[in-house]
Order: structure tokens, then sequence, then C-alpha cells
């Protein structure tokens, strides 16, 4: 009999949605697994710290109102743990920055 191995799983691709509150959701994924954030919040993100497990390290901000990041970032070997990133909307009061979480694991 075969004995299962993550190792040989095809990566998966994850959209990361930052819903109509402005908040994003927890991800738990794998090293080599995709993702991609999309904006449903009212206003656009107009600043996106990228959390260190993904590559390549290119900021995706501005993300308009309904638009999905034109970057797919993977999540890099050797990266399990827990991550944050953050982003920002314009106009907001006391500088509104909001964060998320992924889990490599």
């Amino acid at each position: 009999m075969a004995s299962y191995n993550p190792a040989l799983t095809a990566p998966v691709t994850y959209n990361i949605s930052i819903d109509s509150s402005g908040n994003a959701a927890a991800l738990t994924c794998n090293p080599g697994d995709k993702i991609t954030w999309t904006n449903n919040y009212t206003k656009t993100v107009t600043g996106f710290t990228l959390p260190t497990c993904v590559a390549p390290q290119t900021n995706p901000a501005p993300i308009a109102v309904g638009a999905t990041t034109q970057t797919t970032y993977t999540v890099t070997s050797n990266s399990k743990g827990s991550y944050s990133y953050g982003y920002s909307f314009p106009d907001q009061l006391d500088g509104d920055t909001r964060s998320g979480t992924i889990d490599v694991s």
C-alpha cells in the first residue's frame, strides 16, 4: 500500500478576500501554495506590506475596489510558521492599518 507524502501534493491556489468591513480571514497553507488578495472593501488599498513567507516581494498596492492582485505570490519553501501582513486604505482616521495572518504548515 502506498503511503501519503505531502511533499508530492500539488500546490493549491488561495485567494484572500479583504471583506466589505475591511478585514481579511486567516489562511493556513503549505510551502509552494499560491496566494492572491482581492479587495472587496469600499476603498482602494493604498498600502500593503507582504508577509515574508511569499515571493516575489513586490508590493501589490494599489488594489482597487473589487480588484485582485495582478501578481500571484508563492509561499516559499522552508517557511513554516505564522506570518503577518498589513494593508491600509486612504483617508482613514488614525491611519487605519489592518492586518492578516498566514500560517504555513
